[in-house]
Formats: C-alpha cells, sequence, structure tokens
C-alpha cells in the first residue's frame, strides 16, 4: 500500500518510490491529454461543417491537439519520474492557467494550479533530479 508522505515519513530523493501524490497528477495529466486530444479532433471534424468559419475552429482543434499530446507525454513523465517531466509540467500546466484564466473557466484553473503547486514542494521537487 503507497505511503502517504508527513514529515516523519517523508520520501527521500534516493529511494525511487513515486509518491501517492506524483501518481495522482500522473493520470489527472493523462485524463486531461486524452481529453484534449478528443476536443481537438471534435473541434477539426466540426471545422469541415462551418464554412468560413472553420478556420478558428482548425486552429482551436490544432492547440487543443498539440496541447493534449504534451499532456500526455508530461504525464507519462511524471508517472516513471523522469528528470524533465518536471519542467514541461510547469510549462503545460502554467499555460493551461493562462487558458482557463483569458476564458474566465474557474473549473478549467483548479487542477493545473493544484498540479503547480504541489510539484513545487521541495521534497517533490527533489524527486525529478
Amino acid at each position: 500500500m503507497a505511503e502517504i508522505p508527513t514529515p516523519s515519513t517523508g520520501y527521500s530523493a534516493s529511494s525511487g518510490e513515486r509518491p501517492l501524490g506524483v501518481t495522482i497528477l500522473a493520470l489527472l495529466q493523462m485524463i486531461g491529454g486524452v481529453i484534449g486530444i478528443f476536443g481537438g479532433a471534435t473541434s477539426m471534424l466540426a471545422a469541415m461543417l462551418l464554412g468560413p468559419l472553420g478556420l478558428l475552429f482548425v486552429i482551436i482543434g490544432a492547440v487543443l491537439l498539440i496541447m493534449g499530446l504534451l499532456g500526455l507525454i508530461v504525464g507519462w513523465g511524471l508517472w516513471g519520474l523522469k528528470s524533465w517531466a518536471w519542467m514541461w509540467a510547469m510549462i503545460v500546466n502554467i499555460i493551461n492557467i493562462i487558458l482557463a484564466i483569458v476564458q474566465l473557466n474557474i473549473i478549467s484553473l483548479i487542477i493545473p494550479l493544484i498540479i503547480v503547486l504541489y510539484l513545487n514542494q521541495s521534497d517533490i521537487k527533489s524527486r525529478f533530479r
């Protein structure tokens, strides 16, 4: 069973175990990636039906596809505690935070904000070095 880190049972950077929180965030990142890919594909399919407005939907769809693919890759990297995953998780989730703010979408703001805050804890950040 996974151990929840506390001050007395914190994970050491050399233990090789993935913290439960990182596992959950990796899964959330991958789920978000799949949703982004689905949304991007749907947007691009809708573009075929919209005539002149279709270009806007192609652009939106392309952005969603790229962010979805990045989300899947970052989720995989977080799962494996890859050294590059921390920085890419920051980049992807800060972009998601900015997009949520621009769209005035508070719901879409919550998960990327939690991921950024959690990954910036010193004991978690040290796991990706």
